[in-house]
């Protein structure tokens, strides 16, 4: 195993202001010793995010879609990352593209009309300003590029670092820009936040949010009709919320299956179809994001399987070829 120390604990003023008067900030951000004073194995390739990149920095999974991590920084690091492979291990320099990748990463875009939508994420594409900006900068001239994301926490972490200016600036670089903020709590919408929500929805990005579940933080129906139901009233679309990614440090956020299953079910029947998000596993050694049915349906909740048809054993987490299938 690869190593390069832990991974590092990192929280802003603004965290920490928070969490000292929430549990479920202290949960997400504050290290906890007892599990995770474990070396990160940077050899881990939990999602196949390492697999034979065209070109360095980006992940090409899916047609049309090009992801593109443009640092390995956060403002601020969560407890149950999972890219702790490379996200607060020292990688940081590594991670944070040149102007030159970002060059092999444009050419590579303009060289493949197939490419529809990129994907700025990390780490977290915020602390790289610079680079983000140079990069939908210069796809801004791609024609067969029609939609730019950005994927963030940063507003979260640190909401008077946003700069508001360059926001505005990326917001323009397309006329379909969306901006995925990622949120797990109600306590995370303080005022600022808002007021930045509101800013971000006045320069014309389309706003989305993820989550993922975590025991201990919003593994009930109240918190996550709260949290869902203020985004929706805001004007941000809840997308995607995940199973938490077990690997050795994050086991203790991990919630059974079928409770998740179950709380998902009664928000379906609460909430308002926009504000309900996918509920989703980004299934570990596979391939795609796929979407968990309710209790409405009779289903295995045990057995599914990736978009290339490898089976996954929700009770193992464990990924079977089409030949071991077979035999």
């Amino acid at each position: 195993m690869d190593t390069e120390g832990r991974f590092a604990e990192k929280t802003t003023l603004h965290i920490r202001s928070l969490s000292a008067k929430s549990p479920a900030m202290r949960a997400m951000y504050d290290y906890d010793p007892e599990h995770e004073n474990i070396p990160a194995n940077t050899e881990r390739d939990l999602l196949l995010e390492k697999v034979a990149p065209p070109v360095f920095g980006v992940v090409r999974k899916f047609d049309g879609r090009l992801l593109v991590l443009l640092s390995y920084t956060c403002a601020a690091h969560c407890r149950y990352c999972e890219r702790q492979d490379r996200v607060g291990v020292g990688l940081d320099r590594m991670g944070r593209l040149t102007t030159q990748q970002l060059d092999d990463v444009i050419d590579y875009v303009r060289s493949d009309e197939s490419i529809t939508e990129v994907i700025a994420s990390g780490g977290d594409p915020l602390t790289h300003p610079k680079g983000l900006e140079y990069l939908f900068g210069a796809l801004r001239e791609v024609e067969h590029v029609k939609v730019l994301r950005i994927h963030t926490r940063f507003p979260l972490q640190t909401p008077r670092q946003v700069n508001v200016d360059l926001m505005g600036r990326l917001a323009a670089c397309k006329p379909t820009v969306f901006l995925s903020l990622h949120i797990d709590h109600p306590d995370e919408l303080t005022d600022e936040v808002v007021d930045l929500i509101g800013r971000f929805r006045a320069q014309g990005y389309i706003l989305i949010s993820q989550s993922v579940f975590l025991k201990g933080v919003n593994d009930d129906v109240e918190t996550l009709a709260t949290l869902f139901g203020e985004l929706f009233f805001l004007g941000v679309r809840p997308y995607y919320i995940y199973h938490c990614q077990r690997i050795e440090t994050t086991a203790r956020f991990e919630m059974e299956f079928d409770d998740e299953i179950k709380i998902m079910s009664t928000l379906r029947e609460r909430l308002s179809g926009l504000a309900y998000p996918q509920h989703v596993l980004d299934l570990p050694g596979a391939r795609g994001k796929v979407v968990v049915p309710t209790t409405h349906w009779d289903f295995d909740h045990a057995r599914t399987r990736d978009f290339d048809g490898r089976e996954l054993s929700t009770d193992t987490w464990q990924v079977t070829t089409a030949d071991e299938q077979k035999s």
